[in-house]
């Protein structure tokens, strides 16, 4: 059964067609495979935080932690990795001297340009056959809909930023 037999109502389809999205798009060893097709040798785990910063810009590397629901001393860790390969650069908060500013790098611009580029191209493929104005209502329909989806998302908590979560 493919979770839409019983229930064909459109959130159920919706729900179990974005849900195989995810869990395809989503994997570790997806994520690999686009960097390579991008002609990249990333680490898996360092694609969202380079994706992230190149869709927000620089930002507390606390606040990066958070919005990638890692504990601080693993974005700790992540972040020197990605500042040794020189994709990201550090520099202290005006506001706060504690906190660090996180900021890609020339070359960490240029890799999130190639993922995005990968990234645009599975889009494309994906849409194949669809006609300019079937994507255009398509593009805006999944806009408003994750806008409203991480709307409703953003009350939820972030991850513990320590090594010792709470129970």
């Amino acid at each position: 059964m493919d979770g839409t037999t019983a229930d064909p109502t459109p959130e159920a389809v919706l729900l179990t067609s974005l849900t195989q999205l995810m869990a395809q798009w989503a994997t570790l060893t997806r994520q690999v495979a686009v960097a390579r097709e991008a002609g990249l040798s990333i680490d898996a785990g360092d694609i969202r935080p380079v994706y992230t910063l190149g869709l927000v810009g620089p930002m507390r590397a606390g606040d990066l932690a958070a919005d990638l629901r890692l504990t601080r001393p693993t974005m700790s860790k992540q972040l020197a990795r990605l500042e040794a390969a020189g994709l990201v650069t550090r520099s202290a908060d005006r506001d706060d001297g504690r906190a660090s500013i996180v900021a890609l790098s020339p070359e960490g611009e240029h890799v999130f340009a190639l993922l995005v580029k990968r990234g645009r191209e599975m889009v494309d493929e994906a849409l194949q056959g669809w006609d300019a104005a079937e994507r255009s209502r398509f593009a805006h329909l999944t806009s408003r809909f994750v806008e409203a989806a991480i709307g409703a998302d953003a009350d939820q908590p972030a991850a513990p930023t320590s090594d010792h979560p709470s129970a």
